[in-house]
């Protein structure tokens, strides 16, 4: 290796590894897939132009021969009629209009002709004969009678007779409105030809075929359909009639617009737009084939993606050709992983590596040894720490068994109640026994396990006890009703849900109320995982601010004041017995009462029902 070359690889060496490792990917790898992606692109996008030109450019032709072969076959239909003698005989019966049962009898014996063709041929969509004066023949399909076609307008009979007897052959007019209801177009396209005695040559009147306009359509197809394959290729397809208006366009509302009025809308000021022009044999029209070039260009974008997705390979044959520079680098790293592994395997222990490059590795074996050496001081440090914490929860443990021995124990309350029920019962004082040891119940029955699970009967078996005590406490002021499902009974719930919405309704809707106060709590199953009930009652309801303030609590999940705290802790029960499938709701007026509704879901720990 010559000494220039020599200093050409010190001089890059010389660099840090990040700089490194940026310019030999830059240039081995960013830079190929660059270029790759440009030539790609640029040479495929000539080339799917190019293609979709020539793809444009042969759906013409056999646009053209489609929509030709189409027309020519309806001429020889509107051909076949005129020279039919019968016809003939009939239109010179209706031109002379000499005798009214005569008229009569052969313009019903035309209208038959007309229908037989009528439904034979789907895009013959009416088919008229008109006379220079007032007896004409009309049938059109879809249309209950002649009032509902435009053959219904004196002025438009004349007009069509005019234009259709000008020349004595078979002429075309575009951009006609059959239906007589000008706010809702029916666009056709007439053919006519006069109708004459192919031996006198004297002419009777002129035969009109009203087609289809979807007969310009290259399958046939209505125009939303073909639109909506149009708006997949970017190709639009229209046609033109000799003065330069639309006889087919994207939309209904396209017809008879000027091919600039139709551009403008269609494409704005856009100008990658491509033009293919040709005239449609048999008549003046001209086939118009629009192409967006911009559709094309998604097709370009998907292709680049293919690019991209190549050069990745690419991109990994590179990678190969860079961890062979990197190598002599792979030894400092492993011997970094190993002091790593050897320090993780014995947290604490003192471990060093020690490398002679001095580059950005020299730097993190440095920053690792200094690491391993403030970690385990800190190691040392949580050690003594460690011990202080558990000599301090066991002097708090020793604190809360002596505040625990000094707690009353609640058997000590049971106890002393049944001692006080006995004397009552002793000396005959029965309403007081009673509510003795329905308050026994009550605390046997709060005390324990709050956070269980029982059925529904047993909470309202509670609830009737809490309410017989209260009613008392409030000398009888209130009542209550029960309205329970035989299947909601068995029902899971968790305990005390239902109490603190039984006590904010005892202490704030009866609060003025000396009697006739009503709670009414119903419960039933909506399928078999649902539980609904519903607690309601006729005091003196919530004002709207109050009601507002608890509504929302209800959706933020939210602590309420001092007031609602009861409801409160319901709202948050809810949330962490039900994870949020649970729900709680509130309607009141004022003077007029309040009602909760619960929604309970199947408790998930019907394991442990009680």
């Amino acid at each position: 290796m010559s000494r220039k070359r020599k200093k050409n690889y010190d001089f890059f060496f010389r660099y840090g590894l990040q700089k490194k490792m940026v310019i030999i990917y830059f240039s081995m790898s960013v830079l190929p897939i660059l270029l790759v992606s440009l030539l790609a692109y640029f040479f495929y996008y000539r080339s799917a132009l190019k293609e979709a030109y020539s793809l444009v450019e042969q759906n013409s032709v056999q646009y053209e021969t489609v929509v030709s072969d189409r027309l020519s076959t309806y001429q020889n239909i509107l051909y076949e009629i005129v020279v039919d003698n019968k016809v003939i005989r009939l239109s010179e019966n209706i031109n002379s209009g000499s005798n009214e049962n005569d008229n009569l009898v052969s313009k019903y014996s035309m209208d038959s002709i007309m229908r037989n063709y009528v439904y034979t041929y789907d895009a013959i969509r009416s088919i008229a004969f008109l006379t220079s004066g007032d007896s004409n023949v009309c049938y059109s399909k879809w249309y209950s009678g002649i009032s509902g076609t435009m053959w219904y307008q004196e002025e438009v009979r004349k007009e069509m007779y005019a234009k259709m007897n000008a020349t004595g052959k078979i002429v075309y007019a575009t951009g006609i409105n059959l239906a007589n209801d000008r706010s809702r177009p029916d666009y056709v396209i007439l053919m006519g030809i006069p109708v004459r005695n192919l031996l006198t040559k004297k002419q009777a009147g002129v035969m009109i075929l009203a087609l289809d306009d979807n007969i310009l359509n290259f399958d046939g197809k209505s125009n939303r359909l073909e639109k909506k394959e149009r708006s997949k290729t970017g190709v639009s397809t229209i046609v033109m009639d000799q003065g330069g208006k639309l006889i087919k366009g994207d939309n209904v509302s396209d017809v008879n617009k000027t091919y600039s009025q139709y551009r403008e809308e269609r494409f704005g000021d856009k100008k990658n737009i491509y033009e293919l022009r040709d005239r449609i044999p048999l008549t003046e029209w001209q086939i118009v084939n629009i192409i967006d070039q911009d559709k094309y260009l998604k097709d370009i974008h998907i292709f680049a993606w293919v690019v991209v997705a190549l050069t990745i390979a690419i991109t990994l044959l590179f990678f190969v050709i860079q961890y062979i520079v990197f190598q002599k680098y792979i030894g400092t790293i492993r011997e970094i992983s190993r002091g790593i592994g050897q320090y993780m395997g014995k947290p604490g222990k003192e471990v060093r590596v020690n490398i002679d490059n001095k580059d950005e590795l020299y730097i993190i074996v440095n920053q690792f040894n200094e690491m391993t050496f403030r970690v385990n001081e800190l190691v040392d440090t949580l050690k003594r720490k460690n011990e202080e914490i558990k000599e301090a929860v066991n002097r708090r443990k020793h604190a809360e068994i002596k505040a625990l021995e000094a707690q009353i124990n609640p058997h000590f309350l049971f106890n002393t109640l049944d001692s006080i029920n006995w004397r009552a019962i002793e000396h005959e004082e029965e309403e007081i026994s009673n509510m003795l040891g329905t308050l026994g119940s009550l605390l046997r029955y709060s005390v324990s396990n709050i956070d269980m699970v029982v059925v529904l009967e047993a909470e309202i078996s509670w609830l009737r006890k809490y309410i017989f005590l209260q009613r008392d406490r409030f000398q009888y002021s209130f009542d209550c009703e029960y309205d329970m499902e035989d299947r909601a009974l068995a029902f899971p719930i968790y305990k005390m849900l239902l109490q603190p919405i039984i006590e904010n309704t005892i202490l704030h809707a009866f609060q003025d109320v000396k009697t006739g106060g009503m709670i009414y709590i119903k419960a039933y199953l909506q399928e078999e995982d649902t539980l609904y009930i519903s607690i309601r009652d006729n005091g003196s309801g919530m004002k709207k601010d109050k009601l507002q303030m608890i509504q929302q609590a209800i959706t933020d999940n939210a602590p309420l004041n001092c007031d609602s705290i009861g409801i409160s802790n319901v709202i948050n029960r809810l949330e962490l017995y039900y994870h949020g499938k649970a729900s709680i709701s509130v309607q009141s007026k004022w003077g007029e009462g309040t009602e909760f509704v619960l929604v309970i879901p199947r408790a998930e720990d019907e394991f442990s029902i009680c």
